[in-house]
């Protein structure tokens, strides 16, 4: 039986927005939209705009950043921000700074007297990811074990806080518990960091440097455009910062749910195994498994006029409507008669859709897409893999297998299908 929204969240005492209520009902409350052509309809359309603020509950931790703005906004910010996604900035993130790191991490796990090498995947990965997230955005003194364990608590603290729209329970109390983390990681990370570029942005202003001398982050970017920036007041600059640098966190997820979905697809078909030198498999198999397992399970939009789908469905000025992510990429009228299950082969009747609507879609596609993925068909072979897709082609091949004999435990506090912890060995290191 497929359950509704309301349902399938309803289980876990979720109940959507607990903070301001002239940001909507709950989610139990909305429309919810579960065909993929509704969904991207929505998407792409100039008359809905993101529900109440983009994660309506987040804004103590992202307000007036990338994810609550529509329309001309929108499309500035993203413009600004477009910089640190070049190709050449992807290829870097993840050569320069993220593979090295990933290796050395993978050399510090413990190694059993049977010979296996033991580790938490997502730490495995999430160690070597705050690298990338800190040269992304422009965090400084992170060199030191101990400096960057203060920073990952932090930012493990505040990715609640950015999730907080799918977060079980009373979203207040929740909020209360993670905004010291936020105070500590302006203080300590942000502000010092901020105050540099502040500082080598002046001097360019002055003619003290050159411009090129500047480095290319977040940070830097956002003093470069002022006057876009303080439309939105003085905490911005920290808020964006805090969603971008968080935004990498959902590649040990998905990569835990590649390893846990390929398992049972090798356990049926073991020769397949050997495809994962393939670089279009791989990719298959990564999109497939993003495509059941999306990091955003639905959004929120609401609508800025009264306007109607490309389907006949309507809807009135201010409406709010929850965009069923997670459905629509079961959608069988694009995968399937058998969408519910897992297939690397699986060929989408909408091609450039295999792996769902899990990045969004139209002007609102995550802008990280490359970073996380790379390209989305053969034809971008030539270019950067993308992190994620980069990390499940070495780990397996290092011969990575579940650990059979520690399961892995999924996350309850939030609604959003994540592992908590997912142990693997390693029989090629």
């Amino acid at each position: 039986m497929t359950l509704s929204g309301a349902e399938r969240y309803g289980h876990h005492g979720y109940v959507g927005t607990t903070l301001d209520p002239k940001n909507g009902p709950s989610v139990a409350g909305m429309r919810w939209l579960t065909r993929l052509a509704d969904v991207d309809d929505v998407f792409r359309s100039q008359d809905f705009e993101q529900g109440g603020g983009g994660r309506r509950d987040s804004g103590p931790f992202v307000g007036g950043s990338l994810l609550s703005l529509s329309g001309d906004e929108h499309f500035e910010r993203r413009r600004i921000l477009s910089a640190l996604f070049r190709r050449s900035m992807v290829e870097s993130f993840q050569d320069d700074v993220f593979a090295p790191a990933f290796e050395a991490a993978l050399r510090r796990c413990p190694r059993g007297t049977d010979g296996l090498v033991r580790a938490e995947l997502q730490r495995l990965i999430r160690v070597p990811l705050r690298r990338v997230s800190a040269a992304l955005v422009g965090i400084d003194g992170i060199d030191r074990t101990d400096a960057a364990e203060r920073y990952q608590a932090c930012v493990d603290k505040m990715a609640i806080g950015v999730n907080l729209e799918w977060v079980a329970g009373d979203h207040r109390r929740v909020t209360d518990e993670i905004l010291p983390a936020k105070e500590r990681f302006a203080a300590e990370f942000f502000e010092p960091s901020f105050a540099r570029r502040r500082a080598l942005v002046e001097a360019v202003r002055a003619g003290r440097i050159e411009r090129d001398a500047l480095p290319l982050d977040l940070m830097t970017l956002i003093l470069l455009h002022p006057e876009h920036f303080r439309r939105w007041g003085t905490d911005l600059p920290l808020h964006e910062v805090i969603l971008v640098n968080g935004a990498p966190a959902s590649i040990p997820l998905g990569v835990s749910h590649v390893v846990s979905e390929l398992t049972e697809w090798f356990a049926a078909r073991p020769e397949d195994r050997a495809l994962m030198t393939e670089p279009d498999f791989v990719r298959r198999a990564v999109f497939e498994s993003l495509r059941l397992h999306p990091a955003s399970p639905f959004l929120i939009r609401r609508a800025r006029r009264d306007t109607r789908l490309a389907s006949g469905q309507a809807f009135a000025a201010g409406e709010y409507v929850v965009l069923d992510i997670y459905t629509a990429g079961r959608d069988p009228e694009v995968y399937g008669a058998d969408p519910e299950r897992y297939d690397p082969r699986r060929a989408p009747k909408l091609k450039l859709r295999p792996m769902g609507l899990g990045f969004g879609g139209g002007p609102h596609t995550c802008i990280g897409l490359s970073l996380s993925v790379g390209g989305t068909s053969a034809a971008d072979d030539d270019g950067p893999q993308g992190i994620m897709v980069w990390v499940v082609s070495e780990i397996y091949a290092r011969g990575v297998e579940m650990d059979p004999e520690r399961p892995p435990r999924f996350n309850d506090v939030t609604v959003r299908n994540e592992y908590a912890e997912f142990p693997v060995i390693f029989r090629k290191c």
